[in-house]
């Protein structure tokens, strides 16, 4: 949780530093001059992607809380409702689990097990365990209300860890769409540019072969 506190702190701070330098440039940009190269797209691009960007860091902070609070809310949710519908039950192996070999993949085997669900109904299957646990190994296991095998409900961790990554979504759909915004308008503004430097050089070229004639 510090970990990706640290991370937003440090991405909005990113953001408002963009944000200043292009406050910068929106002076020098708007500044009155005689630069006869300076077109009112340039002052309008400098608006635009300011009022952008503006837009981004004052939103980021609003967005993440949002994102990480319904997020958290919605992991917790879940949770709650699993802690009432499992339940844990003590298993018991009815046959020692396999050794572990070079092909072993985690830290437990399933192993042939029997238990007893809360409503007295006796079940047996494959269960996790550890590797080598002899036969009569009590094992703790989540069923369901008809008592067979279930997933273990949301720990505390893993709904802090949805939040987080609510967190990170949010920051990264901000900033994508911030560039996808920007390069968009400059494309725009861009085009604009070249169809009046075109009609420009049209000008120039009919009163250059007046001149020359």
């Amino acid at each position: 949780m510090r970990r990706a506190a640290n991370w937003v702190k440090v991405t909005v701070m990113g953001l408002q530093r963009l944000q200043a330098l292009w406050l910068c440039r929106a002076i020098r940009g708007l500044w009155p001059d005689r630069n006869p190269l300076r077109r009112r797209t340039d002052r309008l691009e400098v608006y635009l992607l300011g009022g952008l960007l503006a837009a981004a860091v004052a939103g980021t902070p609003f967005a993440v809380r949002v994102a990480t609070h319904d997020a958290y809310l919605s992991a917790l949710h879940t949770r709650q409702e699993q802690l009432a519908t499992v339940h844990q039950v003590a298993a018991v192996l009815t046959a020692p689990a396999s050794a572990p070999n070079g092909y072993s993949v985690g830290s437990s085997v399933l192993a042939q097990a029997s238990w007893t669900s809360a409503n007295d109904v006796h079940h047996a299957g494959l269960v996790p365990v550890v590797p080598g646990s002899p036969r009569g190994t009590s094992v703790t296991v989540w069923t369901d209300p008809s008592g067979n095998l279930a997933s273990p409900p949301l720990t505390v961790a893993e709904v802090n860890g949805q939040a987080d990554a609510a967190r990170a979504a949010a920051i990264i759909v901000i900033v994508v769409a911030y560039g996808t915004g920007a390069a968009a308008t400059r494309q725009l503004l861009n085009r604009r540019r070249m169809a009046a430097w075109d009609e420009d050089w049209l000008v120039t070229a009919r009163s250059w072969n007046h001149h020359q004639s």
